[in-house]
Formats: structure tokens, C-alpha cells, sequence
């Protein structure tokens, strides 16, 4: 059987080029709903999804520069392809951005990389044969056969010479959403003590099954909004480098896994379940309210730098009463922490001009007006 005769160098750019438009677009307006999606388990497959779409894209853009495309933005999409991207944009509530992302983009995506595939030459265009068969197999997890797109978006040309599209930027969060059975109050579970969350000798750590129920339940909730958090930092600054929108969607993916793990936890050792507790969104809501540079100061820079050092402690102490299983939960938290304490370090200085130092008096400065469990003084 002969090999297939492939595409030029230019065809497979512009076929590459729309994957970008519309992958470009996911991760963008994934970021913006996720946190207006109220389910959990919809949540997690957004964020774990999110950052599959923003390392795809890393990659396209490798091959689109491999292809003598070495620009940021390989040309402007479609007018054909725009009404795809259109209808993304144009969502006005989660639930209609998911059918569109989830019965119409991503099935679009699948439909013309398996064409790609069939049709690159396999041994010339070998690059492009296994990243598309990495992405194609992601993409067709992520819908799970749902959703039909018979057009071949792959095929449509690529505007070279037109304005960069614009994208959207939901309107700023009031609060998250949760599942319609959590409660969701301004104080939240009134059973969490302010001691669980100091650092030093008056630390407390929950060793006693139902202090361990609302503490991980607790606990929970305060990954989801960190994850929720990173999310609109990258949705409503699509002007950042690309590899800040990476960062973002892997600490994103991070915490929405952590959420994951304690759901685990409370229904396979604790006795207990997402929803049999109360959560607010105070803490949320007051580091929200700050801008780029300050969210990055106080939430990686100061909460996640403060959390290392109490998840070390829980650890310890866990270990030495035989609780064995939820020490090894703080022993994976405190291994992500690190690199979402960088995080704040590299976006942070980047926002300050490069200077580590600015960065790092900026954190101070901000950490005077906080009080002793790391929240801002007025929330």
C-alpha cells in the first residue's frame, strides 16, 4: 500500500492554524465559566480538560514555528471558522458554552486531525502524525463520542494579513457556583476554627474523625476556588505570554485534583461527603477583588507558600499517631505547593518588570495588611 501523498508545507500550516483558533478559544472561555459551572464533577473534567487544550496548544505552536509560521498568531481565522468561534464567544450562561465546546468544537477538532492523519504523509510529515494522534486521542476523551461535526475545519483558510481576533472577557465574578445541594453561607462551616489555619506552635491539627470531616470538606472547597481563581486569572488576561496561561491551567488542573483527593478521602475513610457541610466564598472573594498582582502576591506568594509549612506539620504529626493515609494527602499537597509558589515568583516579577526583588517587597507589603490565618484583614 503506497503512502499517502500528503500536504504541502503550507496546507498543513493553515490546517494547523485553525486547531490553534479554536484550542486558543477553549482554554480561554473554559477559564472563564469553569467557576459558574455549579457541578463538582463537570468542574473537575474542566479543569483537568483545560489543561490538556492549553499543553495542545503549546504544541501546535511549536509545530506552526517548525512549519516557517514563527509568529505568535498565525493569521486570523475564517469568516467560516468565526461562526464557530462565534457561538463559543457568544455563551451566556456555562451550560451553553459546554454544548457548544462539547457537542461542536471539540468534535470539530476531532473530525479534521483524523483527517489530517489519514491523509499526511506518515514518514515526510512523521512530527505531525504523533502530536496529532496524541491530541485526537485527548480530544475524543475529553466529548466521549458525543457531539457530531460534519465539516472539515482543518480544510478552511487562514487570513494571514487580517487583525488578530479578539477575545471575549466575561464579566467579573460575583462568586463561584456550587452543586445545588451545597450551602453556601457568608461565614461558612461555622465548625472550622481560625486556629487550623496559623502557622506555629498554636497550629491545630485534626486528628478526630468528625474535626477531620468538616476540615476536609473545608478543605475541598478551598481547592475548588483556587482553582476557580487561576482560571480568571488566565481568562481575563488573554494579553499575558502564552506560558503564563500554562502556568495557570496546570495549577488549575493541580487543585482541581486535590479537590478530587478529598472528596476521595471523605467518602472511602472519613464517613462523610461533598455537601454535608456549609462553605463560604469570604476568602475567595477577598483575594478576588485584587488585581493581577496582587492575587499572585497573596494567593501563591503568601497563602501557598503558608500552606507548605502547615501541610508539613499535619504530615508529621498524622504519621506519629498511625494515620497513615491522610498524612500521605498533605505529602502530595505540599509537593504541588511548590511550583504554585513559583508560579507567584515568575508571573509576579514578570508583571513588575522582571525584578525577583519587587516581587518579593511587594509580597511583604501586602502580607502587613493580613491577618493571622493569611486573609486579608477586611474580609
Amino acid at each position: 500500500m503506497k503512502r499517502p501523498l500528503g500536504y504541502d508545507v503550507d496546507d498543513n500550516a493553515a490546517r494547523f492554524s485553525n486547531y490553534f483558533h479554536v484550542l486558543r478559544e477553549l482554554v480561554h472561555f473554559t477559564n472563564g465559566w469553569m467557576p459558574l459551572e455549579p457541578s463538582w464533577e463537570r468542574k473537575y473534567a474542566l479543569g483537568d480538560h483545560v489543561h490538556d487544550d492549553a499543553r495542545a496548544l503549546t504544541k501546535i505552536k511549536r509545530r506552526l514555528y517548525e512549519l516557517r509560521h514563527p509568529s505568535e498568531y498565525p493569521g486570523s481565522p475564517s469568516p467560516e471558522l468565526e461562526g464557530l468561534l462565534g457561538r463559543l464567544a457568544a455563551a451566556t450562561s456555562a451550560q451553553d458554552y459546554l454544548t457548544v465546546a462539547y457537542t461542536e468544537a471539540k468534535p470539530a477538532l476531532v473530525r479534521a486531525m483524523r483527517i489530517h492523519l489519514d491523509n499526511l504523509d506518515p514518514v515526510a510529515d512523521e512530527p505531525s502524525l504523533r502530536l496529532l494522534t496524541q491530541i485526537v486521542e485527548r480530544q475524543e476523551r475529553h466529548t466521549d463520542g458525543h457531539g457530531r461535526f460534519d465539516d472539515d475545519i482543518g480544510a478552511l483558510p487562514v487570513r494571514l494579513r487580517a487583525e488578530p481576533r479578539e477575545l471575549r472577557i466575561l464579566p467579573p465574578l460575583e462568586e463561584p457556583r456550587r452543586d445545588e445541594f451545597v450551602e453556601v453561607t457568608e461565614g461558612g462551616d461555622p465548625y472550622l476554627s481560625r486556629e487550623l489555619y496559623v502557622n506555629g506552635a498554636e497550629n491545630h491539627v485534626p486528628v478526630e474523625q468528625e474535626e477531620q470531616q468538616h476540615f476536609f470538606h473545608g478543605l475541598m472547597d478551598a481547592e475548588l476556588s483556587a482553582a476557580e481563581l487561576m482560571a480568571r486569572n488566565s481568562h481575563e488576561h488573554p494579553e499575558l505570554p502564552w506560558d503564563f496561561h500554562v502556568d495557570m491551567a496546570r495549577q488549575n488542573w493541580d487543585e482541581v485534583r486535590h479537590a478530587r483527593l478529598h472528596d476521595l478521602l471523605m467518602k472511602d475513610e472519613l464517613g462523610c461527603a461533598w455537601g454535608d457541610f456549609p462553605v463560604g466564598f469570604s476568602y475567595f472573594k477577598s483575594i478576588y477583588a485584587y488585581d493581577l498582582l496582587g492575587r499572585l502576591c497573596l494567593f501563591n506568594g503568601t497563602s501557598e507558600q503558608r500552606a507548605m509549612w502547615r501541610h508539613s506539620h499535619r504530615r508529621k504529626a498524622l504519621m506519629e499517631l498511625g494515620q497513615q493515609r491522610v498524612a500521605m494527602v498533605f505529602d502530595y499537597l505540599l509537593a504541588d505547593e511548590v511550583p504554585h509558589v513559583h508560579n507567584g515568583v515568575r508571573w509576579g516579577s514578570y508583571l513588575l518588570g522582571g525584578s525577583e526583588q519587587a516581587y518579593r517587597d511587594k509580597v511583604r507589603e501586602l502580607r502587613e495588611a493580613l491577618d493571622e490565618t493569611g486573609a486579608p484583614a477586611s474580609a
